[in-house]
């Protein structure tokens, strides 16, 4: 994905949905989001972008706020169909 068109640091929270062959907390993303900013990430335990996600996240200087578990209806895979689990998980984490 391309993000160049968007200033360093101009983006207070970003939110992913589902995200797939996608790296979530990639240099990119991390370059659009302010010093203080929030990245919000929902997905499926079976997803291979979400796996490690909270190590992941610390390890780059992310704080975890919040953990939920959430309905996956209305979610849809790459392929457009609905997600084959009932619930996805959503991840709230701030830059430090």
């Amino acid at each position: 994905n391309d993000l160049s068109n968007i200033a360093t640091g101009s983006q207070n929270k970003i939110i992913m949905e589902n995200p797939y062959k996608y790296d979530p907390l990639g240099s990119e993303i991390l370059r659009v989001l302010d010093n203080n900013g929030t990245i919000i990430i929902k997905g499926s335990w079976n997803n291979p972008s979400m796996k490690n996600i909270e190590k992941i996240a610390a390890d780059k200087g992310f704080t975890l706020s919040e953990k939920n578990v959430i309905s996956s209806k209305g979610y849809s895979q790459s392929n457009g169909k609905p997600i084959q689990n009932e619930t996805i998980t959503e991840y709230k984490f701030i830059r430090k």
